[in-house]
């Protein structure tokens, strides 16, 4: 009984409030709505600009200029501002400004202020900050901030876009961070991504877990495994494949342990990476190593210069035996051939062992060392020697 005449009074509120709510202007400070067209301004609610619109489920308003609450959701024909709250989504036909929170879906033509949504933000243009549970996306200009558990797109960026996979956009004048991957036609900027970074025309940096691929670098990258680029002095990485003016060479080193390494090495004009594999006859277990580093050329002539180098060999195909040899070497470099360079320099060493048996390779100079019952540690001076062909 007491549903029933609850229901009633509400019937009867909402007809009488369509009597006064119908003005000439069609504005009205105040929209009541149960579900379309059951509302305070019954089936011309698309027709009213409303202050303030309150839904118990839903409802649909021309435009709303202060605040809107909506159990399920809210359709607005044009424009909306001000604070908007509901349950599952608001959109707008138009423009919107000043926040917009909703369970699922936030979306605008061109939108100023904050948009919050637990699935996805969508809007023309975006000047301020979109933050989507799995999504934001603007299709033409983002000024300022994007963040989403999944994916941030927009034509231009100017700003920040943060997304837990993916980040995408033609122009970034700003910052990509993601966990998988950004990808940007032109970039203004950086890019740094948990796998992956690409882009076309890079002005900053790149910095990817695994992988950069741009096609022109005025700045440097950073990956652990690959770098791509037609034009870039300065990509770190162990492997870097760059079209124009990069090197890439194979040669053979030798230390003063007794490593020969075959290695190869590849970068561009400055920055380049090193990866090899070799045989050290001064150990007493397994005696193959692999090799990964980083280098630096500084360019005196063009056939002398300065090769930088920090490496790192260390024993492999065991899990007896720990052995690492960690060195930077400052070598002299002469190019004998137009293709074919010889090197030899210093090295500050430190070498580190859990195998007992490897004490006699520990040369008898030292700068530091500490010998115990289970490890033996040692900072030295050493060398390396070597000879690659350059292609």
């Amino acid at each position: 009984m007491m549903k029933k005449i609850t229901l009633t009074l509400l019937l009867a509120y909402l007809q009488i409030a369509i009597v006064f709510a119908q003005t000439d202007d069609e504005k009205s400070a105040f929209q009541l709505s149960f579900f379309p067209p059951l509302s305070t301004q019954g089936v011309r609610a698309p027709e009213y600009t409303n202050a303030v619109s309150f839904n118990i489920l839903a409802g649909v308003s021309k435009n709303v200029t202060k605040f809107s609450f909506s159990g399920l959701g809210m359709y607005v024909k044009e424009d909306l501002s001000g604070f908007h709250l509901s349950g599952l989504g608001t959109i707008a036909g138009n423009n919107g400004s000043g926040i917009m929170i909703s369970g699922l879906l936030n979306k605008t033509s061109d939108f100023q202020g904050l948009q919050f949504s637990g699935l996805a933000n969508m809007s023309n243009q975006t000047d301020g900050i979109q933050m989507g549970g799995l999504g934001s996306i603007a299709m033409g200009d983002m000024n300022g901030f994007q963040f989403s558990g999944l994916i941030n797109k927009a034509k231009y960026a100017n700003g920040i876009q943060i997304g837990g996979l993916m980040n995408l956009s033609d122009e970034l004048n700003g910052f990509q961070f993601s966990g998988l991957i950004n990808r940007a036609k032109n970039v203004n900027g950086f890019q740094i991504a948990g796998l992956v970074n690409a882009a076309q025309e890079v002005n900053g940096f790149q910095i990817g877990g695994l992988v950069n691929i741009a096609k022109s670098v005025n700045g440097f990258q950073f990956g652990t495994l690959l770098n791509i680029a037609d034009d870039n002095d300065y990509p770190f990485g162990l492997v870097n494949i760059i079209k124009n003016g990069g090197e890439m060479s194979l040669g053979v080193t030798y230390n003063e342990v007794g490593t020969t390494m075959l290695s190869f090495r590849s970068g561009g004009r400055i920055l380049y990476g090193i990866v090899g594999i070799g045989f050290c006859h001064e150990l007493s277990d397994n005696k193959f190593m692999t090799e990964a580093g980083f280098g630096a050329h500084i360019p005196i002539s063009s056939r002398f210069r300065i090769n930088n180098e920090l490496k790192g060999n260390m024993v492999t195909f065991t899990s007896k035996e720990t052995t690492s040899h960690y060195s930077f070497s400052i070598m002299p470099a002469f190019k004998i051939l137009p293709k074919w360079e010889v090197f030899a320099g210093p090295s500050i060493v430190f070498l580190d062992t859990d195998n007992l048996d490897n004490k006699g390779m520990f040369p008898s100079n030292h700068i530091w060392k500490k010998f115990e019952d289970d490890k033996l540690q040692q900072l030295y001076i050493g060398f390396s020697v070597g000879t690659h062909f350059i292609f």
